[in-house]
Order: C-alpha cells, then sequence, then structure tokens
C-alpha cells in the first residue's frame, strides 16, 4: 500500500486500520507512528483548510497554507473556550439562528440554511438539527453558567463507535472478541450532553443491539433542565439568584429533575439488584464514579456477593465524589465483588474524541489517532518532542472529518516520549498525575496563543461577529 494510500486509511478508520486489535495497535513501531500521524494530519489540514471559516481566519492571519511538521499545526490550534465563545445571551433568550451563524463558523457542514426561528428551548433547538443537518451536537454540562457546543457529525460518531471497540473493550495482551457485551449503564437512555451523546454507537458496536443496552432511566435528559441547573449554579456563586428569571414552564421541569436527582440513590440500587440477578456470570460493560462503584461494591459484599460477572467483563471509572478521598481498597473492593482483575481507567474528553487508556503500569497510553503536543504553559510555544515533559496538554484528534480536531486543554500533563513502558506498549504515555491549571494556580487560565501576535484576535472577533 502506497504511504499516502495507508495515511488515507488511517485517516478515516483508525479501527480498521489495526484490525480491530489493541495489540496490533500498542505494538506499531513509532517512527510508523509519527509518519502516518503527520500524514494524516496533512490530509485533515488541506480537507479543511478553506472548508471550516474559523480556520481558514486563522491560517489566513499567518498566510499557512501547508504543514511540514506536526509543530506547524500548534499555532492554529483552538483553545479549549472555543467552543463556548458565543455570546452567553444568545442561550439564555433563546437565539438559536445566531447561534447556528456561529455554529457555521466551526464546521464544513454549511447549516446557514436551516430553519431554527420557530424553536423556543435548547431541546428543540438541538432536535431540529438532530433531524435536518448531518451533525449530532454535543454540549458539556455548562458548570460555568455557559454551554459549551462541539459540532460533531453523525460519521465522526460512528466513527468513535469503532474505535471504542478496542480502546474500551480490549487490553493490552488478551485477544480481542466481537461478541455482543451487556451494557450497565446507571443514567439515562439519551440526551445531547457528552456523557449520554455516546449511549447510541454503544448500542450499535458494543451493546450491538437495544435489547443488551440497560438503562437505569429509559428517557432522554433534558439539556433545557441541565442548562437551568447551571445558571443557578453560578448566580449562586456570585450572589445573584435573587435577579435569576426563570419562567413557571422551566421551574416546573427543575422541580420534575430534582426530583429525579432526590430519588436516584434508591432508584440505582433497585436498577443494580435486578440486573445482577439478571446478568450474572456474563460479560458487562459499565461505567460510574469510583463512590458509585464503591457503595456498590460495599453493599454486596456485605451480602456475601462475590465475582458476579465474567472476568473480561470492563468497568470504566474516573472522578468521583468532590471533596471525598477515596479509600485506599476501593478498587480491590468493586474487582472483587464484580469478579474483574482490574478497573478500567481512561484520560479523555469530548473535543478530542478520545478515551486513552490507562495500562497495567499505570500510564495513560495515547491512541495512535491522537497527536499529542505539550506546550509551554506561559507562551504555548511547543516544548521539544524528546525526553520526558511536563507542560500544558494539546492535541489533535484525527476522527474529526468536519470540524478542526486541533485543541488546547487546561491540563498540565507529563510524556514520556522516548521511553518504551514496561507494560510493552510502544505508543506514548502520560504519567497518571494530571490536573487542571486552575486547581494548581487558583486563578482562572488564561492562554497565551502561540499564534502571529493578533492573529488568534482577529479570528475570535470574527468568529464572535455574527453578521459576516
Amino acid at each position: 500500500m502506497k504511504a499516502s494510500t495507508q495515511a488515507q486509511a488511517f485517516a478515516d478508520n483508525p479501527a480498521e486500520f489495526f484490525h480491530f486489535d489493541i495489540n496490533e495497535m500498542g505494538s506499531i513501531d513509532r517512527s510508523e507512528m509519527e509518519a502516518l500521524q503527520l500524514s494524516a494530519l496533512q490530509i485533515r489540514f488541506d480537507a479543511l483548510r478553506n472548508e471550516v471559516p474559523m480556520l481558514k481566519k486563522l491560517a489566513d492571519e499567518q498566510d499557512i497554507n501547508a504543514l511540514d511538521c506536526v509543530e506547524d499545526a500548534v499555532p492554529l490550534l483552538f483553545e479549549h473556550t472555543m467552543y463556548k465563545s458565543y455570546p452567553a445571551s444568545l442561550l439564555e433568550k433563546g437565539r438559536f439562528a445566531q447561534i447556528n451563524k456561529w455554529l457555521n463558523k466551526l464546521t464544513s457542514h454549511d447549516i446557514s440554511k436551516i430553519d431554527v426561528s420557530h424553536c423556543r428551548t435548547i431541546d428543540d433547538w438541538l432536535g431540529v438539527m438532530e433531524a435536518e443537518s448531518p451533525l449530532r451536537l454535543t454540549h458539556s454540562s455548562g458548570t460555568s453558567g455557559t454551554m459549551s457546543f462541539l459540532p460533531h457529525s453523525a460519521d465522526e460518531y460512528d466513527a468513535l463507535g469503532q474505535t471504542m471497540t478496542v480502546s474500551n473493550l480490549q487490553r493490552f495482551g488478551e485477544a480481542p472478541s466481537d461478541d455482543p457485551v451487556q451494557v450497565i449503564f446507571p443514567h439515562f437512555r439519551s440526551g445531547y450532553g457528552a456523557m449520554l451523546r455516546g449511549n447510541d454507537i454503544i448500542v450499535k458496536y458494543i451493546a450491538k443491539g437495544e435489547e443488551n443496552f440497560h438503562a437505569a432511566y429509559p428517557g432522554h435528559m433534558s439539556s433545557d433542565v441541565l442548562y437551568l441547573a447551571a445558571r443557578i449554579r453560578a448566580a449562586q456563586a456570585k450572589g445573584a439568584l435573587d435577579r435569576l428569571k426563570i419562567n413557571d414552564e422551566m421551574m416546573a421541569r427543575k422541580k420534575e429533575f430534582e426530583q429525579i436527582e432526590a430519588e436516584m440513590p434508591h432508584r440505582i440500587e433497585a436498577f443494580y439488584a435486578e440486573l445482577f440477578k439478571k446478568l450474572e456470570g456474563q460479560r458487562i460493560y459499565t461505567t460510574g464514579t469510583w463512590n458509585l462503584l464503591h457503595n456498590m461494591a460495599t453493599q454486596g459484599l456485605e451480602q456475601g456477593q462475590e465475582a458476579l460477572f465474567a472476568s473480561n467483563s470492563i468497568v470504566l471509572t474516573g472522578g468521583g465524589a468532590k471533596g471525598i478521598t477515596p479509600p485506599p481498597n476501593w478498587q480491590e473492593d468493586v474487582c472483587r465483588f464484580l469478579g474483574i482483575p482490574a478497573l478500567k481507567m481512561g484520560y479523555g474528553m469530548s473535543e478530542v474524541f478520545a478515551i486513552n487508556p490507562m495500562c497495567s503500569q499505570g500510564r495513560y497510553h495515547l491512541l495512535p489517532w491522537v497527536i499529542p503536543f505539550i506546550l509551554d504553559p506561559e507562551t504555548s510555544v511547543p516544548l521539544p518532542r524528546k525526553g520526558v515533559v511536563t507542560g500544558r496538554a494539546a492535541f489533535f484528534g484525527l476522527l474529526a472529518r468536519h470540524a478542526w480536531g486541533g485543541f488546547i486543554t487546561g491540563d498540565e500533563v507529563t510524556i514520556d516520549w522516548d521511553s518504551a513502558c514496561p507494560c510493552g506498549q510502544t505508543t506514548w504515555h502520560l504519567d497518571p498525575m494530571i490536573q487542571r491549571f486552575t486547581d494548581k494556580t487558583g486563578d482562572d487560565d488564561k492562554i497565551t496563543c502561540a499564534a502571529t501576535p493578533g492573529a488568534h484576535q482577529e479570528a475570535m472577533t470574527f468568529l464572535a461577529n455574527l453578521d459576516q
């Protein structure tokens, strides 16, 4: 296969390129991986340079017309605040046609002719976009009071689903299996939020059928309610709750959601109890925060239950109750209760479309279709791609086909560019100690862009100007 053809195949479907096998993926020669990544990055840039208006503006301002090395993409990376840079008042007032004008500059899909003038709520708007555009818009939880909206497409989600059969379901050193897996999901079946949006591809590629997907709540999580809750939290933090205007309809929805949240612990307990009996001995796939999983395991172990499921079951986890330190034995308790050798930890973000799995040695291995950059925290200039380096993480996710996949994070990470991991995988790996710069400094994280002075500000002004 010619190098250009090979790179195109890698960019179009990385899971298929590695024959849906994490062992093949994790054994790729680094020099081969670097060559593939550069070629695939060039393919993405050439295809999107003049098709994504925001990328075109940024590239024009700096006269960038080709990428000769991966570092050439750094001045074109988007800040992590890019996808919530629309005027906040647009969402508050339901001016979705204006938000679409903003979104239209971040995707190669033309959504300018979609009529959303009749939409009164976020759910209305997202439903229309789902039905009438190639986009499958995803939003953040809005904890800052403003939701991020990511213009991912249906075909990009499909590619993500295929990669999940490798990165999420398999462990390096074990033979992959193509059998359906029983999925236990302790939340709503569907929604437009980042946590719920992926359920459709999990049904398709992991459960391989709706009958194998078990959600605690079969319904749809309202984006309006999530946004309202975020606005209330933001107003409380500012001491401005008395000035927050909420109409009667949304207040009723808020009370409905609060009742669901209040009943959730009992509902989840009953949900687990039913499925543990029904699926005992089978291979399962589930996810949950450490405190949810540990509470579940503690109750089961106290009742004499152990090794409930097949040993090749997969449990994804991370995070948990803020301000509470996990007990030192929580992972061992969960594994003993469920009957699995280890939990599956991962590091990722919705913007990059990847969950980079932790290996047996406690290192996060970057998937080959994720190109890493480590930037100086003060200047965003790329640091050397050699040795052990600590700095601001930035990534280019090659699964993005219709939006620009370059993204600067708010995370401080340490990467080992040179050493092989004792687990046997050849891919680049991160130290498990990852922290947000806001948590480290206690201040707002102000990112300095590595673009030519003024270029990024010009591009942001262009993005915010909805008359263009």
